[in-house]
């Protein structure tokens, strides 16, 4: 590891990730941004129209990739900074009574189990429980698995593999709670078997597990990125004897494989992986280096991969400014449905800081 140690004690990587820790703290606690014309237009659809209009949730999945990489950076580092604001955070949920609204939310199940783990307040171990809790009564298709959305109720998306997967398998280990294991792995797998191209092995961006139709762009980065991030984390909470943990992990080794392929010479990937010649995308760029790292560091992966997360590093450097991520793709409408815009959110800011702080970690 040692290039990764030279990346991180660099002058210019030290001062471009206390910038961007520095605007994350604030940014996980006003995003989504409601400018005044979204807040007339909210007005007039609930006491004009009568219309219903969904609550503004900032705990759902933007917050809790923010959250999560501030968690890494207290993993790595005693950052009083960065856990105060995790607290702060996951505290207000927990006095809210912790509104869950889709299965997002339970991005933020990773961050909780790490604040419990890191200070043994009871209160994150309680709300973790609520979260687990929820999964495991969620209803599941014929097949066993979490449908993204209940009116889509057999579209199975990538997304959530990387949503709940490792907060299931860490909290099922952590408990003993078996049944959340298997409902993990179980989502793995099923996309394992059910999700992938198999020309080129990279994933769909989701499938119909009633017909077995797959959608979605093959490669789509943050597809790529939710999927192997979801998974290596995961492994590094499964024991080995866990049943399929050989399946999955063998998968995860040709995901990594086909993956890094693509890497383009800048170090980034894609927003479509094959799409060699369009624009880079730092949130999938950020996301697969997450994913390679812990490969490396719960051995699921040879050490050979840190070259690669060296170079999306590298790339991830020279797209911040100002504490924030840019040339990161706009969020994705559905399958299918991806907005060719580029610019600074959270699911950029977020994985950035954690692949920096689990640099420090290790």
């Amino acid at each position: 590891m040692e290039r990764l140690q030279e990346l991180i004690q660099r002058t210019d990587t030290i001062q471009k990730i206390n910038a961007l820790q520095e605007r994350v703290c604030k940014e996980l606690f006003i995003y989504p941004r409601i400018d005044k014309k979204e807040k007339t237009k909210r007005f007039l659809k609930k006491y004009l129209l009568f219309r219903p209009i969904p609550p503004v949730d900032r705990f759902f999945w933007p917050n809790a990739l923010l959250a999560r990489g501030l968690s890494e950076v207290c993993r790595g580092t005693a950052d009083t900074r960065s856990m105060k604001a995790l607290e702060q955070y996951l505290g207000k949920w927990l006095r809210l009574d912790m509104p869950v609204f889709y299965l997002d939310n339970v991005t933020n199940g990773v961050p909780l189990l790490d604040l419990y783990e890191k200070t043994g307040n009871e209160k994150y171990r309680q709300g973790s429980e609520r979260l687990a809790s929820y999964l495991l009564k969620y209803p599941r298709d014929t097949k066993g698995n979490l449908p993204y959305r209940m009116k889509d109720g057999s579209h199975i998306y990538a997304d959530g593999i990387g949503m709940i997967c490792p907060f299931l398998c860490r909290y099922g280990v952590m408990t003993g709670e078996e049944a959340a294991v298997k409902l993990g792995v179980a989502q793995m797998v099923h996309f394992l078997e059910d999700g992938l191209d198999e020309v080129s092995g990279l994933p769909y961006h989701g499938f119909d597990s009633d017909t077995g139709m797959k959608y979605g762009i093959i490669g789509w980065g943050r597809a790529v990125g939710w999927l192997m991030s979801g998974i290596s984390e995961s492994l590094a909470y499964l024991p080995e004897k866990t049943p399929q943990f050989s399946f999955i992990r063998e998968h995860f080794k040709k995901l990594a494989g086909a993956a890094v392929l693509f890497q383009r010479d800048d170090g980034s990937f894609s927003w479509q992986l094959q799409a060699r010649e369009g624009p880079g995308d730092t949130s999938a760029t950020a996301m697969i280096a997450c994913a390679l790292l812990r490969g490396i560091q719960f051995g699921s992966l040879e050490e050979r991969y840190e070259e690669n997360v060296y170079k999306a590093g590298e790339y991830l450097l020279s797209r911040m400014k100002n504490g924030r991520v840019e040339q990161c793709s706009a969020e994705c409408e559905g399958f299918s449905q991806y907005p060719q815009r580029y610019g600074n959110y959270p699911w950029a800011d977020g994985p950035v800081l954690r692949l920096f702080g689990m640099m420090e970690e290790m």
